[in-house]
């Protein structure tokens, strides 16, 4: 962006001179856009063809249809496939352990108002005790135990996914945006470079305004950055207290395992 306001606010050798450059930068550009969408890199090409010949509505319009972010997106990185199959285990995971727990207690209740049925004493023992010991044999009954263990287990593999899944957001991938930002700004001061070559003469007034319209950008990129930093900052305290309630957690699943294996 630095170097963008630069080459506007000092004088050029000719405006010819300054056409070509201009079209050598959309062409590196291009370049670099072919390795990952070809259709982007063709609208930057058709975009330095434009400007080589002078000619403005060409210049206006392929200039308009780039969009700056997300080509910056585009070069700086696409994510890896893997993370989104993370990020789909993690949503589905947090209905499992509920469908666990309502599927225990579908199969228990029936096998309690058997035993009852069959036994009418053993009403004077609790229910959870009574399905702790599998209702004396019953078939297919998930112990209390067994289905405490199972939901505890989905739970901290949810807590696992969800911290992956955050680092990778919010931790990890702060840089890429970072250098995403930048890469914007970057070519949002080339096209607006390129766009200032469709007219034959800026007048003062307009090529302050346009400076000044530079410049705020550049502003605006800096501090969306800052607030990404900040960002990051703040969630360490988050993370932190993820992985002592996940730790807690795995504590008691084998506590509950431990109880089991004695009960048996």
């Amino acid at each position: 962006m630095s170097q963008q306001v630069s080459t506007l606010a000092t004088s050029t050798p000719s405006r010819a001179g300054e056409r070509s450059q201009t079209a050598a930068e959309c062409e590196v550009l291009a370049a670099e856009a072919r390795k990952y969408d070809k259709a982007v890199a063709t609208l930057l090409q058709r975009l330095a063809d434009a400007i080589r010949r002078g000619d403005r509505d060409e210049i206006r319009g392929y200039a308009g249809a780039v969009d700056p972010q997300a080509t910056a997106e585009l070069l700086v990185g696409k994510r890896s496939w893997i993370w989104g199959v993370f990020e789909v285990l993690r949503n589905v995971l947090v209905f499992a352990p509920i469908a666990v727990t309502w599927y225990g207690l579908s199969v228990a209740a029936p096998a309690y108002a058997n035993l009852l049925t069959q036994r009418p004493e053993m009403a004077s023992k609790p229910f959870l005790l009574l399905w702790e010991q599998g209702f004396e044999g019953a078939p297919g009954v998930l112990t209390f135990g067994a289905v405490a263990a199972t939901d505890a287990t989905l739970i901290v593999i949810l807590i696992v996914l969800s911290l992956a899944v955050h680092f990778r957001a919010d931790i990890r991938d702060v840089a890429t945006r970072t250098r995403a930002l930048l890469r914007e700004s970057e070519i949002r001061g080339l096209l607006g470079h390129a766009t200032s070559l469709a007219t034959s003469e800026l007048p003062e007034t307009g090529a302050d305004a346009l400076l000044d319209e530079m410049a705020a950008e550049e502003r605006r990129i800096y501090e969306r950055a800052m607030e990404r930093e900040q960002q990051l900052f703040n969630l360490e305290t988050a993370v932190t207290e993820m992985r002592e309630a996940a730790k807690t957690l795995a504590r008691a699943a084998e506590s509950i395992a431990r109880k089991e294996e004695v009960r048996r």
